[in-house]
């Protein structure tokens, strides 16, 4: 999916490229070269890593290392779609293996975005049961995702961007999750993407305020177990 900011991104990640690609060529990649190797990504990202102001585009800081060296792969084969990453990916500088690794130690060592932009705060508690039901046996309980088979960190992302990501949702997750997860995802109605994507951008809080209000017509969702991705 292309960020609604790629025309104005895309000769600025050239130029950041260009000089990243310089210094990549005089020294071995280690740790300590991930500040430097992210320079491209501030362009969309923002140097804290905390993503766009409005929301839409995702924090990457503390995401879990794993994840983020799969999607440096999948964005850089094609498997995942999105032109600015692409262009970032596919640049000579992550042909060698050691750099996505030091990217992706870097962004996880950073402090996650202690303010991502919430939704309304309406019907949080449907949000919460659809979540308990439906996310938490893989991504856990506060959303921080598993460090040792690639499930990402979604709590405390942006609730703009989840939203649009969880229209994609069951087929991003179609090989990686039990049947229950992706039927329950497909049919879901609009109203509760919104509460469950807004549940989900509340945690890592201290305490995520819930209401008992209910949906009309809410489902009901039976749980998920937790399943080791084929990745």
């Amino acid at each position: 999916m292309t960020n609604p900011y790629t025309k104005l991104q895309i000769p600025v990640l050239y130029a950041a490229l260009a000089v990243v690609a310089v210094a990549s060529a005089q020294a071995a990649p280690s740790n300590s070269e991930g500040s430097r190797l992210y320079a491209p990504c501030v362009v969309c990202h923002q140097p804290s890593a905390w993503g766009s102001t409005d929301g839409v585009i995702p924090s990457l800081a503390g995401q879990q290392k794993r994840y983020l060296e799969k999607q440096l792969t999948v964005f850089r084969s094609g498997a995942r779609g999105d032109t600015a990453m692409q262009i970032v990916a596919v640049h000579s500088t992550f042909s060698d293996p050691r750099n996505i690794v030091a990217l992706a130690n870097y962004l996880s060592g950073l402090d996650a975005n202690p303010r991502p932009v919430t939704g309304a705060g309406d019907h949080l508690r449907v949000g919460q049961e659809l979540y308990t039901h439906i996310c938490a046996a893989c991504h856990g309980d506060g959303g921080q995702g598993q460090p040792g088979n690639r499930v990402p960190r979604i709590g405390g992302q942006h609730y703009p961007y989840l939203r649009r990501q969880i229209n994609e949702a069951s087929d991003l997750h179609k090989d990686l999750a039990p049947p229950e997860m992706t039927s329950a995802l497909r049919s879901m109605r609009s109203p509760e993407k919104d509460a469950l994507d807004d549940y989900i951008s509340r945690l890592g809080r201290a305490e995520v305020p819930v209401e008992s209000n209910r949906l009309d017509g809410a489902a009901t969702y039976q749980s998920a177990q937790s399943h080791e991705p084929e990745l």
